[in-house]
């Protein structure tokens, strides 16, 4: 099982239609070790932010006493996310739906444990990066969302056998929808 989910992971980035034709035929992959592992990277990553003293770099929407805050976070981080993907697929699956898709929703739950997630791995390489520039957390930041508009839009091609731009209109949606949610709660 974890050796389908490193490839099915690797595959996100240079081969994600036949990954998506394969889930989408039945073959069973275990994405949701995609979320798991991204929850997990960012609960530890809180905890270490909370333990060195640091206070969240961004003004955060939700108040929480600034000096908690990263201890705070470690403990909604996973279930929020898990929420978000559900909800991501949701909005996806529907709006897939006004542009005709007629794909299932458990199928392309399981793509979007890929290409809702994986994309932001190497925006959390430059997290860990305390030093980076600006500049290149902002292009590194343009790359992910691209990709997972780009991969996001192909699941969507496959599962729910719809045009590229309607696959895009609701890549763009369910992007937009889940970012704001996780904007406010993540820092």
């Amino acid at each position: 099982m974890l050796l389908r989910f490193i490839k099915g992971f690797v595959r996100t980035f240079y081969s994600p239609r036949s990954l998506y034709e394969e889930i989408s035929a039945g073959e069973q992959n275990p994405s949701w070790f995609c979320v798991l592992i991204y929850c997990l990277i960012y609960v530890g990553g809180s905890l270490w932010l909370y333990f060195k003293g640091f206070t969240p770099f961004v003004d955060p929407w939700i108040k929480l006493p600034l000096e908690s805050y990263y201890l705070v976070q470690s403990f909604y981080i996973i279930p929020l996310v898990f929420l978000m993907w559900i909800l991501g697929t949701g909005v996806l699956h529907i709006a897939g739906k006004f542009f005709g898709g007629n794909g299932r929703f458990d199928v392309l739950l399981v793509m979007t444990g890929y290409s809702l997630w994986a994309p932001w791995y190497p925006l959390i390489i430059v997290d860990f990066i305390h030093a980076t520039p600006e500049w290149l957390y902002y292009t590194v930041l343009g790359i992910c969302i691209i990709l997972l508009l780009a991969v996001t839009t192909l699941a969507l091609m496959v599962e729910e056998k719809i045009r590229p731009a309607g696959a895009f209109a609701s890549s763009l949606i369910a992007f937009i929808s889940t970012g704001l949610i996780l904007f406010t709660y993540i820092r």
